[in-house]
C-alpha cells in the first residue's frame, strides 16, 4: 500500500515528550514541524525493510510499530516495541545507507516523518539534538543488554511470569489487557507461538490464571509469582 500524505495538521508540541527534542522551544519544534510530513500506514504494513536504503526515521503519532528481524529459517524476532512518541529508524538513519530491521505497523499506524537530509540539516545547527540522540542510544543499549541477559538467565515460563506481572496495574486489580497477539508476544520474549501457548496453558492448569482472547485475569498472584518450573 502506497504510503499516503495526511491533509489535517497537528501540533508539533507532541514533539516535545520525545528525548531528541525535549529541549527545543515550542517556535523551533514548529519550525522544524513544518518541512516534516505526516503518513498513515495500515496495519501489517511495513514502515521500511532490512537492507533497504535509509532515507528517513518516523516518530510515531498513533498506533503501534514493532521493530524485528527474520530469521534465515523464516523465524521473527522481536526487538522493540513503540508507540505514541517513540522513533523506528533514527538509529539507523546515523550509522549507515541502509535500515538493519524490519518496521512492522501492528495496527493503523500515524507516524511524523523525518527525512534524513532535513534531520541531517537540523542535527548540524542544533547540538542539544546530537545529545539527545546520544542520549536516547545509550538507554536503548542498556535496554538491549538487558534483554539478552534475561533471555540467557532464565526459563521461558519465568519469562512469561515476569511479562505478565509487569503489566498489572495495580495488586487489587489483576486484569491485564494483552495489547499484542500472541505470536508477538511470543517472538519478543524468544519463544515460538507454540512454546507461548504451552507456557501459558500450564499456568492455567495450575489455576493461576485465566485467559480469554486478549485478556488475562490473575487468579492466584502468589502462586505466579513462587511458580519455579
Amino acid at each position: 500500500m502506497a504510503q499516503a500524505k495526511l491533509t489535517y495538521t497537528v501540533a508539533p508540541q507532541y514533539l516535545q515528550s520525545h528525548p531528541l527534542f525535549k529541549d527545543w522551544g515550542a517556535e523551533e519544534l514548529g519550525r522544524f514541524y513544518e518541512q516534516c510530513h505526516r503518513v498513515g500506514f495500515a496495519e501489517n504494513e511495513y514502515l521500511f525493510k532490512r537492507d533497504q536504503g535509509c532515507v528517513a526515521f518516523y516518530i510515531v503519532e498513533t498506533g503501534a510499530v514493532q521493530l524485528q528481524w527474520q530469521t534465515q529459517t523464516n523465524q521473527v524476532k522481536s526487538l522493540h516495541y513503540r508507540t505514541t512518541g517513540g522513533a523506528v529508524g533514527d538509529a539507523c538513519v546515523l550509522m549507515g545507507d541502509t535500515y538493519r530491521v524490519d518496521a512492522l505497523a501492528l495496527e493503523p499506524t500515524v507516524a511524523l516523518k523525518v527525512t534524513k537530509q532535513h534531520f541531517y540539516t537540523w542535527l548540524a545547527n542544533h547540538p542539544l539534538l546530537m545529545m539527545g540522540l546520544v542520549a536516547q542510544l545509550s538507554q536503548n543499549l542498556c535496554y538491549l543488554f538487558g534483554d539478552v541477559m534475561t533471555m540467557h538467565s532464565v526459563s521461558g515460563t519465568q519469562r512469561v511470569i515476569h511479562y505478565l506481572v509487569d503489566r498489572i496495574p495495580l495488586k487489587k486489580h489483576q486484569r491485564i489487557e494483552l495489547d499484542r497477539s500472541k505470536a508477538h508476544i511470543a517472538a519478543s520474549l524468544n519463544l515460538t507461538p507454540e512454546h507461548f501457548s504451552r507456557i501459558l496453558n500450564d499456568l492455567i492448569k495450575n489455576k493461576f490464571i485465566e485467559v480469554t482472547g486478549r485478556q488475562v485475569i490473575v487468579k492466584d498472584l502468589d502462586g505466579l509469582l513462587g511458580y519455579t518450573r
